[in-house]
Protein backbone atom coordinates (compact mmCIF):
# COMPACT_ATOMS: atom_id res chain seq x y z
CA UNK A 1 0.00 0.00 0.00
CA UNK A 2 2.84 2.37 0.83
CA UNK A 3 4.42 1.75 -2.58
CA UNK A 4 1.02 2.26 -4.26
CA UNK A 5 0.55 5.62 -2.58
CA UNK A 6 4.12 6.58 -3.47
CA UNK A 7 3.41 5.93 -7.14
CA UNK A 8 -0.17 7.17 -7.57
CA UNK A 9 -0.23 10.30 -5.39
CA UNK A 10 2.46 12.17 -7.37
CA UNK A 11 0.81 11.18 -10.64
CA UNK A 12 -2.62 12.37 -9.54
CA UNK A 13 -1.16 15.68 -8.35
CA UNK A 14 0.57 16.11 -11.69
CA UNK A 15 -2.73 15.38 -13.45
CA UNK A 16 -4.70 17.87 -11.38
CA UNK A 17 -2.14 20.62 -11.83
CA UNK A 18 -1.88 19.90 -15.54
CA UNK A 19 -5.66 20.01 -15.94
CA UNK A 20 -5.95 23.26 -14.01
CA UNK A 21 -3.16 24.91 -16.00
CA UNK A 22 -4.66 23.85 -19.31
CA UNK A 23 -8.14 25.00 -18.29
CA UNK A 24 -6.86 28.41 -17.22
CA UNK A 25 -4.85 28.67 -20.40
CA UNK A 26 -7.95 27.92 -22.43
CA UNK A 27 -9.93 30.53 -20.54
CA UNK A 28 -7.22 33.14 -21.06
CA UNK A 29 -6.96 32.32 -24.75
CA UNK A 30 -10.69 32.62 -25.18
CA UNK A 31 -10.69 35.97 -23.43
CA UNK A 32 -7.87 37.27 -25.64
CA UNK A 33 -9.62 36.27 -28.83
CA UNK A 34 -12.83 37.92 -27.80
CA UNK A 35 -14.83 34.77 -27.41
CA UNK A 36 -15.98 35.97 -24.01
CA UNK A 37 -16.59 39.55 -25.09
CA UNK A 38 -20.26 39.09 -25.86
CA UNK A 39 -21.20 35.82 -24.21
CA UNK A 40 -20.12 33.51 -21.48
CA UNK A 41 -18.88 29.99 -22.20
CA UNK A 42 -20.92 27.46 -20.19
CA UNK A 43 -19.24 26.10 -17.08
CA UNK A 44 -19.57 22.53 -18.30
CA UNK A 45 -17.21 23.32 -21.19
CA UNK A 46 -14.41 24.24 -18.78
CA UNK A 47 -15.24 21.21 -16.64
CA UNK A 48 -14.90 18.99 -19.70
CA UNK A 49 -11.62 20.64 -20.66
CA UNK A 50 -10.28 20.16 -17.12
CA UNK A 51 -11.36 16.50 -17.02
CA UNK A 52 -9.76 15.71 -20.36
CA UNK A 53 -6.62 17.55 -19.33
CA UNK A 54 -6.44 15.67 -16.03
CA UNK A 55 -6.77 12.36 -17.86
CA UNK A 56 -4.08 13.34 -20.34
CA UNK A 57 -1.78 14.44 -17.55
CA UNK A 58 -2.35 11.18 -15.67
CA UNK A 59 -1.55 9.11 -18.75
CA UNK A 60 1.57 11.14 -19.43
CA UNK A 61 2.71 10.69 -15.86
CA UNK A 62 2.26 6.92 -16.19
CA UNK A 63 4.33 6.86 -19.35
CA UNK A 64 7.13 9.11 -18.14
CA UNK A 65 10.21 7.14 -16.93
CA UNK A 66 10.85 7.20 -13.20
CA UNK A 67 13.53 5.81 -10.94
CA UNK A 68 13.11 2.13 -10.05
CA UNK A 69 12.62 1.40 -6.36
CA UNK A 70 12.35 -2.37 -6.52
CA UNK A 71 14.78 -5.27 -6.42
CA UNK A 72 14.11 -8.92 -7.19
CA UNK A 73 15.05 -12.15 -5.46
CA UNK A 74 15.12 -15.30 -7.58
CA UNK A 75 15.24 -18.64 -5.78
CA UNK A 76 14.34 -22.21 -6.58
CA UNK A 77 11.34 -23.85 -4.93
CA UNK A 78 13.78 -26.56 -3.97
CA UNK A 79 15.23 -24.23 -1.35
CA UNK A 80 12.01 -23.81 0.65
CA UNK A 81 13.72 -24.23 4.00
CA UNK A 82 13.71 -22.35 7.27
CA UNK A 83 17.16 -21.05 6.39
CA UNK A 84 15.77 -19.46 3.22
CA UNK A 85 12.86 -17.92 5.08
CA UNK A 86 15.29 -16.31 7.53
CA UNK A 87 17.43 -15.04 4.67
CA UNK A 88 14.35 -13.65 2.92
CA UNK A 89 13.14 -11.92 6.08
CA UNK A 90 16.48 -10.23 6.68
CA UNK A 91 16.76 -9.23 3.01
CA UNK A 92 13.33 -7.56 3.08
CA UNK A 93 14.25 -5.65 6.23
CA UNK A 94 17.62 -4.58 4.88
CA UNK A 95 16.16 -3.33 1.58
CA UNK A 96 13.33 -1.57 3.40
CA UNK A 97 15.85 0.51 5.35
CA UNK A 98 16.97 1.86 1.97
CA UNK A 99 13.44 2.44 0.66
CA UNK A 100 13.60 -0.47 -1.78
CA UNK A 101 10.81 -3.04 -2.19
CA UNK A 102 11.42 -6.70 -3.00
CA UNK A 103 9.79 -8.91 -5.63
CA UNK A 104 10.30 -12.64 -4.98
CA UNK A 105 10.31 -14.99 -7.98
CA UNK A 106 9.84 -18.61 -6.97
CA UNK A 107 9.66 -21.25 -9.72
CA UNK A 108 7.09 -23.91 -8.80
CA UNK A 109 8.11 -27.54 -8.19
CA UNK A 110 11.64 -27.11 -9.48
CA UNK A 111 14.13 -29.80 -8.50
CA UNK A 112 16.67 -29.29 -11.25
CA UNK A 113 16.89 -25.52 -11.62
CA UNK A 114 15.71 -25.44 -15.24
CA UNK A 115 12.50 -23.52 -14.54
CA UNK A 116 14.64 -20.74 -13.10
CA UNK A 117 15.45 -19.96 -16.72
CA UNK A 118 11.81 -19.05 -17.41
CA UNK A 119 11.83 -16.69 -14.43
CA UNK A 120 15.08 -15.14 -15.65
CA UNK A 121 13.48 -14.46 -19.02
CA UNK A 122 10.55 -12.70 -17.33
CA UNK A 123 12.86 -10.61 -15.14
CA UNK A 124 14.94 -9.62 -18.13
CA UNK A 125 11.83 -8.52 -20.04
CA UNK A 126 10.76 -6.26 -17.15
CA UNK A 127 14.23 -5.04 -16.18
CA UNK A 128 13.24 -1.35 -16.26
CA UNK A 129 11.31 -1.94 -13.02
CA UNK A 130 14.38 -2.96 -11.02
CA UNK A 131 17.56 -1.54 -9.56
CA UNK A 132 19.00 -5.05 -9.76
CA UNK A 133 18.50 -8.27 -7.89
CA UNK A 134 19.62 -11.23 -5.83
CA UNK A 135 19.81 -14.79 -7.15
CA UNK A 136 20.07 -18.06 -5.24
CA UNK A 137 21.01 -20.34 -8.16
CA UNK A 138 19.96 -23.96 -8.30
CA UNK A 139 22.50 -26.35 -9.85
CA UNK A 140 24.54 -23.50 -11.41
CA UNK A 141 27.02 -25.98 -12.90
CA UNK A 142 24.23 -27.07 -15.28
CA UNK A 143 23.08 -23.59 -16.28
CA UNK A 144 26.15 -21.36 -16.28
CA UNK A 145 25.61 -20.35 -19.90
CA UNK A 146 22.06 -19.24 -19.06
CA UNK A 147 23.30 -17.33 -16.02
CA UNK A 148 25.84 -15.51 -18.19
CA UNK A 149 23.17 -14.65 -20.76
CA UNK A 150 20.78 -13.50 -18.05
CA UNK A 151 23.30 -11.12 -16.49
CA UNK A 152 24.35 -9.75 -19.88
CA UNK A 153 20.77 -9.21 -21.04
CA UNK A 154 19.61 -7.77 -17.73
CA UNK A 155 22.26 -5.06 -17.67
CA UNK A 156 21.73 -4.52 -13.94
CA UNK A 157 23.70 -5.45 -10.81
CA UNK A 158 23.20 -9.03 -9.63
CA UNK A 159 24.31 -10.51 -6.31
CA UNK A 160 24.47 -14.30 -6.12
CA UNK A 161 23.64 -15.51 -2.62
CA UNK A 162 24.35 -18.75 -0.73
CA UNK A 163 25.32 -20.89 -3.75
CA UNK A 164 28.49 -19.93 -5.61
CA UNK A 165 27.50 -19.64 -9.31
CA UNK A 166 30.95 -20.05 -10.89
CA UNK A 167 33.99 -22.03 -9.74
CA UNK A 168 36.27 -18.98 -10.03
CA UNK A 169 35.63 -15.32 -9.31
CA UNK A 170 37.23 -14.46 -12.65
CA UNK A 171 34.44 -16.33 -14.44
CA UNK A 172 31.68 -14.09 -13.07
CA UNK A 173 30.06 -11.51 -15.38
CA UNK A 174 30.53 -7.78 -14.95
CA UNK A 175 28.45 -6.08 -12.25
CA UNK A 176 27.94 -9.30 -10.29
CA UNK A 177 29.14 -10.50 -6.92
CA UNK A 178 28.72 -13.47 -4.59
CA UNK A 179 28.11 -13.55 -0.84
CA UNK A 180 27.73 -16.62 1.34
CA UNK A 181 29.51 -19.09 3.56
CA UNK A 182 32.30 -21.27 2.22
CA UNK A 183 30.96 -24.85 1.89
CA UNK A 184 34.45 -26.29 2.48
CA UNK A 185 34.71 -24.30 5.72
CA UNK A 186 31.33 -25.69 6.80
CA UNK A 187 32.46 -29.27 6.16
CA UNK A 188 35.74 -28.63 7.97
CA UNK A 189 34.02 -27.22 11.05
CA UNK A 190 31.51 -30.05 11.21
CA UNK A 191 34.21 -32.72 10.93
CA UNK A 192 36.41 -31.04 13.53
CA UNK A 193 33.56 -30.77 16.05
CA UNK A 194 32.25 -34.29 15.49
CA UNK A 195 35.70 -35.87 15.35
CA UNK A 196 36.62 -34.39 18.70
CA UNK A 197 33.33 -35.55 20.26
CA UNK A 198 33.77 -39.08 18.94
CA UNK A 199 37.34 -39.35 20.22
CA UNK A 200 36.33 -38.05 23.64
CA UNK A 201 33.58 -40.70 23.72
CA UNK A 202 36.18 -43.38 22.98
CA UNK A 203 34.94 -44.11 19.46
CA UNK A 204 38.09 -44.18 17.42
CA UNK A 205 36.64 -46.17 14.49
CA UNK A 206 33.00 -45.06 14.37
CA UNK A 207 30.22 -45.79 11.91
CA UNK A 208 29.03 -42.62 10.17
CA UNK A 209 26.26 -41.55 7.80
CA UNK A 210 26.45 -38.37 5.72
CA UNK A 211 23.20 -36.98 4.29
CA UNK A 212 23.75 -34.32 1.62
CA UNK A 213 22.38 -33.14 -1.69
CA UNK A 214 23.54 -32.42 -5.20
CA UNK A 215 24.01 -28.74 -4.31
CA UNK A 216 26.62 -27.39 -1.90
CA UNK A 217 28.58 -30.62 -2.37
CA UNK A 218 31.64 -29.06 -0.77
CA UNK A 219 29.93 -29.43 2.60
CA UNK A 220 29.94 -33.21 2.42
CA UNK A 221 33.12 -33.65 0.40
CA UNK A 222 35.33 -31.70 2.79
CA UNK A 223 33.62 -33.34 5.77
CA UNK A 224 34.37 -36.85 4.54
CA UNK A 225 37.99 -35.94 3.81
CA UNK A 226 38.58 -34.42 7.23
CA UNK A 227 36.67 -37.00 9.31
CA UNK A 228 38.73 -39.79 7.74
CA UNK A 229 41.87 -38.00 8.87
CA UNK A 230 40.55 -37.57 12.42
CA UNK A 231 38.90 -40.88 13.33
CA UNK A 232 39.44 -43.38 10.48
CA UNK A 233 35.82 -44.52 10.46
CA UNK A 234 35.17 -48.21 10.10
CA UNK A 235 32.23 -47.36 7.85
CA UNK A 236 31.24 -44.09 6.20
CA UNK A 237 28.13 -44.03 4.03
CA UNK A 238 27.18 -40.97 1.96
CA UNK A 239 23.79 -40.17 0.44
CA UNK A 240 23.37 -37.20 -1.89
CA UNK A 241 19.60 -37.67 -2.29
CA UNK A 242 18.64 -35.48 0.65
CA UNK A 243 17.25 -32.57 -1.40
CA UNK A 244 17.68 -30.41 1.72
CA UNK A 245 14.19 -31.25 2.99
CA UNK A 246 13.12 -32.69 6.33
CA UNK A 247 11.09 -35.45 4.69
CA UNK A 248 13.96 -36.71 2.55
CA UNK A 249 16.34 -36.62 5.53
CA UNK A 250 13.92 -38.71 7.57
CA UNK A 251 13.45 -41.26 4.77
CA UNK A 252 17.18 -41.68 4.14
CA UNK A 253 18.00 -42.16 7.81
CA UNK A 254 15.05 -44.51 8.33
CA UNK A 255 16.15 -46.74 5.45
CA UNK A 256 19.76 -46.69 6.62
CA UNK A 257 18.82 -47.65 10.18
CA UNK A 258 16.67 -50.52 8.87
CA UNK A 259 19.60 -51.69 6.76
CA UNK A 260 21.96 -51.66 9.77
CA UNK A 261 19.39 -53.37 11.98
CA UNK A 262 19.11 -56.31 9.59
CA UNK A 263 22.89 -56.71 9.82
CA UNK A 264 23.06 -56.15 13.57
CA UNK A 265 25.30 -53.13 13.02
CA UNK A 266 25.31 -49.85 14.90
CA UNK A 267 25.60 -46.17 13.98
CA UNK A 268 27.56 -43.55 15.90
CA UNK A 269 26.91 -40.26 14.10
CA UNK A 270 24.91 -38.60 11.34
CA UNK A 271 26.09 -35.46 9.57
CA UNK A 272 23.44 -33.62 7.51
CA UNK A 273 24.38 -30.68 5.30
CA UNK A 274 21.43 -28.60 6.45
CA UNK A 275 19.25 -28.42 9.55
CA UNK A 276 16.07 -29.51 7.79
CA UNK A 277 17.59 -32.89 6.96
CA UNK A 278 19.08 -33.12 10.46
CA UNK A 279 15.62 -32.59 11.94
CA UNK A 280 14.36 -35.30 9.60
CA UNK A 281 17.11 -37.59 10.92
CA UNK A 282 15.87 -36.83 14.43
CA UNK A 283 12.33 -37.76 13.37
CA UNK A 284 13.57 -41.12 12.06
CA UNK A 285 15.46 -41.83 15.30
CA UNK A 286 12.34 -41.10 17.35
CA UNK A 287 10.26 -43.43 15.18
CA UNK A 288 12.80 -46.24 15.64
CA UNK A 289 12.99 -45.66 19.37
CA UNK A 290 9.19 -45.87 19.55
CA UNK A 291 9.51 -49.35 18.04
CA UNK A 292 12.13 -50.32 20.63
CA UNK A 293 15.23 -49.79 18.46
CA UNK A 294 17.43 -47.56 20.58
CA UNK A 295 20.64 -45.89 19.40
CA UNK A 296 22.29 -44.70 22.59
CA UNK A 297 25.04 -42.16 22.15
CA UNK A 298 24.28 -41.46 18.49
CA UNK A 299 25.02 -37.84 17.54
CA UNK A 300 23.40 -35.73 14.82
CA UNK A 301 25.10 -32.62 13.39
CA UNK A 302 23.44 -30.14 11.01
CA UNK A 303 24.15 -26.91 9.16
CA UNK A 304 22.47 -23.48 9.21
CA UNK A 305 21.68 -22.62 12.84
CA UNK A 306 17.91 -22.31 12.39
CA UNK A 307 15.69 -21.68 15.43
CA UNK A 308 14.19 -25.19 15.24
CA UNK A 309 17.65 -26.73 15.24
CA UNK A 310 18.80 -24.63 18.20
CA UNK A 311 15.67 -25.61 20.12
CA UNK A 312 16.29 -29.32 19.45
CA UNK A 313 19.90 -29.00 20.59
CA UNK A 314 18.94 -27.16 23.77
CA UNK A 315 16.33 -29.77 24.67
CA UNK A 316 18.92 -32.54 24.91
CA UNK A 317 18.04 -34.61 21.83
CA UNK A 318 20.58 -36.57 19.71
CA UNK A 319 20.75 -33.39 17.60
CA UNK A 320 23.96 -32.17 19.20
CA UNK A 321 25.38 -29.32 17.09
CA UNK A 322 24.88 -27.14 14.03
CA UNK A 323 27.20 -25.04 11.89
CA UNK A 324 25.67 -21.55 11.99
CA UNK A 325 25.35 -19.35 8.91
CA UNK A 326 24.58 -15.73 9.83
CA UNK A 327 21.60 -14.97 7.56
CA UNK A 328 21.28 -11.39 8.81
CA UNK A 329 24.86 -10.56 7.97
CA UNK A 330 24.63 -12.31 4.60
CA UNK A 331 21.49 -10.32 3.72
CA UNK A 332 23.00 -7.00 4.81
CA UNK A 333 26.17 -7.60 2.79
CA UNK A 334 24.15 -8.68 -0.26
CA UNK A 335 22.01 -5.53 -0.16
CA UNK A 336 25.07 -3.33 0.38
CA UNK A 337 26.81 -4.90 -2.62
CA UNK A 338 23.70 -4.44 -4.78
CA UNK A 339 23.35 -0.76 -3.92
CA UNK A 340 27.05 -0.04 -4.31
CA UNK A 341 27.14 -1.65 -7.75
CA UNK A 342 24.03 0.32 -8.67
CA UNK A 343 25.90 3.49 -7.73
CA UNK A 344 28.72 2.55 -10.07
CA UNK A 345 31.19 1.25 -7.49
CA UNK A 346 33.41 -1.77 -8.03
CA UNK A 347 32.95 -4.46 -5.39
CA UNK A 348 34.73 -7.74 -4.61
CA UNK A 349 33.52 -10.66 -6.70
CA UNK A 350 33.69 -13.04 -3.71
CA UNK A 351 32.47 -12.19 -0.21
CA UNK A 352 32.71 -14.99 2.35
CA UNK A 353 30.90 -14.84 5.69
CA UNK A 354 32.55 -16.92 8.47
CA UNK A 355 30.57 -19.65 10.20
CA UNK A 356 30.42 -20.61 13.89
CA UNK A 357 29.49 -23.76 15.78
CA UNK A 358 26.54 -24.02 18.14
CA UNK A 359 26.82 -24.80 20.96
CA UNK A 360 30.17 -23.08 21.40
CA UNK A 361 32.75 -24.92 23.45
Amino acid sequence: MRRLRGVLVPEILISVVSGAVLALAGNALAALTGVLSDSRVPLWVFAAIASVSMLAGFLCARLLPRDATQAFLLVSSFTRTRYLSLLLDHTVRSLDRHGVDLLVKLPPYDFNGRSQILQMDALRAGRERFIGGLVVPRQPERMRRELLEFCAGLGLPVVFVDVRPFPRAADQPERTSFVGCDPEEIGERAASWLGRELLEAGKERPSLLVVGGDAQTGRQERFTERIRELVSPVRLDVSEEGRFTRESGRDIVDQHLRHLLRRAQGLDAIYCTNDEMALGALDALREHEARGNHHDGLMVVGVDGTPDALAAIKSGTPFRATIVQDTERIADIAVDLLLRMGAGERVPAENSVPTTVYPPR
